[in-house]
């Protein structure tokens, strides 16, 4: 674990980097050339989990350079914080962030990806993240920066395939055996003995999928995006199996309008009877209207008879 003193605004800023990066690590993290958080010949995305302790992930095109968790504030700075009363006014963990985000930036970072929570467990940490997204708008807002989010319960199907899952199961579906150890007692991975937290397991999921995004594989559409993609979806599906059904009603109805025509066709070639055309009848029967003899009609006409016959006959019986 490496910790790396600071100078803040309001003291001094611990930046604790689980994963130093490739030069210390390996698995994973490829070896990147001496230039690459600088070469623009690539897009360099940064993948944050937002919070006290944020999880981040760096990368180069499709690939993951660089991890680690970045320590806002100890809990020693956030009782002294609260003791001066400069939670609402000078919030240390907002002002270490806009330095962190400012610092990726100078870096050639062109593009941010966040994991998007939209509930939390209480009000002091909704007005926490709020600020911490804050300094991401106006990382946008001051360069050109595209910033994309993920919500959460996709994140975690995404590597887990369950919407719901916890920490755990987060970081054992990232345990591979070439890159990562996962402690059996405890469940935490481990890199060349270098432990991950939770928040930065998230951030490189965050990053593995912002890979898959630029893959073609998944995309960065929020939760009401979602929504309206999949009800006009369910929309285009009603209209298609709407048409499909007008498509067989109109073939049926055609076929029954060949088959009453043909039936019609055999009994006038019969001739008349009382001066009549005779009518079809049940069991392959044609009755004369006016005094009710009945004749049969020759199978050969292509008018099937008997209590089954098909609903065009029945029809035709109406004619």
């Amino acid at each position: 674990m490496k910790i790396i003193a600071e100078p803040g605004e309001t003291g001094i800023t611990q930046r604790l980097i689980v994963n130093p990066g490739p030069a210390a690590t390996g698995g994973e993290m490829p070896v990147a050339p001496p230039d690459a958080r600088t070469q623009a010949a690539v897009v360099r995305t940064l993948a944050l989990d937002l919070g006290t302790r944020t999880g981040w992930a760096l990368m180069a095109g499709q690939e993951i350079i660089e991890s680690g968790t970045e320590l806002l504030a100890s809990e020693e700075e956030l009782r002294q914080q609260r003791r001066e009363g400069k939670e609402r006014t000078a919030e240390i963990r907002f002002a270490r962030f806009l330095d962190f985000v400012a610092l990726e930036l100078a870096a050639g970072v062109t593009r941010i990806v966040f994991e998007d929570v939209i509930f939390a467990g209480s009000q002091a940490q909704t007005q926490l993240w709020a600020s911490l997204r804050a300094v991401i708008w106006v990382g946008a807002r001051r360069s050109k920066l595209d910033v994309f989010f993920v919500p959460g319960a996709t994140l975690k199907v995404f590597a887990t395939g369950n919407g719901s899952a916890k920490k755990l199961e987060m970081a054992l579906a990232l345990a591979q055996p070439a890159q990562y150890a996962a402690d059996a007692e405890t469940g935490l991975l481990r890199r060349n003995g270098r432990p991950l937290d939770d928040n930065e397991v998230d951030a490189i999921w965050l990053a593995r999928y912002t890979a898959a995004v630029d893959r073609g594989e998944e995309d960065f559409l929020g939760v009401y995006q979602r929504k309206a993609v999949r009800k006009a979806e369910r929309r285009a599906k009603r209209a298609l199996a709407k048409a499909e059904r007008k498509a067989r009603n109109e073939v049926r109805e055609d076929e029954e309008k060949t088959k009453r025509q043909a039936l019609m066709a055999s009994i006038k070639a019969m001739g008349k009877c009382c001066g009549v055309f005779r009518k079809p009848a049940p069991y392959g029967r044609a009755v004369c209207l006016k005094c009710g003899q009945a004749i049969r009609i020759p199978k050969q006409a292509g008018a099937p008879s008997g209590p089954g016959a098909s609903p065009a006959l029945e029809r035709a019986h109406l004619i």
